[in-house]
């Protein structure tokens, strides 16, 4: 009888340790994900979670971080100290050929660029001889640019010539003051400028453009979504519904541009609400899933590839770089 009650008592309080233990194994420990991303456009997509702060994980906490410089959101991806961010797709390259651990999980803007003038151009050949005031000497903006102009006839170096500045944000006072009449301009600094220059309009999409070159639907993903892999492989469910509640924030700034405005104002996001609601449009806040866009990245970065290698690191990356879910 002892026994028997001693090996009812040694399974019962085998059950409760186990018990106890399999607690202790479910209970996540609390940690902290920084988010990180520059201002301007790319920051519109994050206003809603910025201002809002939904509670995606219980355990998880969200340090929204914009960075206000572009070195800045560079030096944060290259040293690895961003676990989720929004960085111009050319360094999703970079980052992936340095052998970081970072996947691209979608598309946060696609092409936003455009060439502007106070003049009816109608055709490249009216091109030919002219000066565009430009910005990003071998980056996104000059690679568009020129794809373009010598997909279309235009030889970038010998028929037309382009001025660069140090930044768009030189580019459209050169504009407004008289200095040129063509510039290439980013949303929404296009939409400020035709705000104040009545004159001024849109001569060219480039990436609608793109499109039309290449055969891609959507143009070039200017900005992507890029998440750490070990944030993937540790915690699937949250990066999850961190994903779903990112594409509900993007859905809800392009469907409400008045209330867009209004938190991009109050959190200082670098964009005027007049410029947005004129804007929204053109911003381009399109297609996120990478399983739709791969053709555009692919294409993408091959066009790179045969015109500035270095630009994504000196090689092709491979289909490793995305996350597919």
């Amino acid at each position: 009888m002892k026994k028997r009650f001693l090996l009812l008592f040694l399974s019962l309080m085998l059950m409760i340790s186990l018990a106890f233990g399999c607690g202790k194994d479910t209970v996540k420990e609390h940690k902290t994900i920084k988010f990180c991303y520059p201002d301007g456009i790319p920051a519109l997509t994050v206003a809603k979670l910025i201002k809002e702060n939904p509670v995606i994980d219980k355990s998880t906490t969200i340090d929204y971080e914009m960075e206000k410089s572009p070195d800045l959101l560079v030096t944060k991806v290259l040293k690895e100290e961003a676990d989720i961010a929004i960085v111009p797709s050319n360094l999703a390259a970079q980052a992936f050929n340095k052998d970081l651990s970072y996947k691209i999980a979608g598309t946060s803007i696609w092409g936003t660029l455009y060439l502007t003038s106070t003049e009816d151009i109608e055709g490249f050949e009216e091109l030919k001889g002219r000066e565009i005031y430009s910005f990003g000497k071998g980056l996104t903006p000059d690679l568009a640019l020129r794809l373009i102009l010598s997909e279309n006839g235009i030889n970038p170096d010998e028929d037309v010539k382009i001025t660069y500045l140090n930044a768009a944000s030189e580019v459209g006072p050169a504009f407004l003051g008289g200095k040129t009449n063509l510039a290439l301009l980013p949303e929404p600094l296009a939409t400020s400028v035709m705000m104040k220059k009545e004159d001024a309009r849109i001569i060219l999409d480039l990436n609608k453009e793109w499109s039309n070159i290449i055969g891609t639907e959507n143009g070039y993903p200017q900005a992507s979504l890029i998440i750490k892999s070990d944030l993937i492989e540790n915690d699937l469910e949250f990066v999850e519904n961190f994903i779903k509640t990112y594409k509900e924030s993007m859905k809800w700034a392009k469907e409400n541009p008045e209330d867009l405005g209004e938190y991009a104002e109050e959190l200082e996001l670098g964009i005027k609400k007049a410029a947005i609601v004129k804007g929204i449009e053109r911003i381009n806040i399109g297609t996120f899933s990478i399983e739709d866009s791969k053709k555009e990245y692919e294409t993408y970065y091959k066009s790179i590839m045969d015109f500035a290698p270095d630009f994504i690191g000196g090689k092709l990356p491979d289909e490793t770089i995305y996350f597919e879910r």
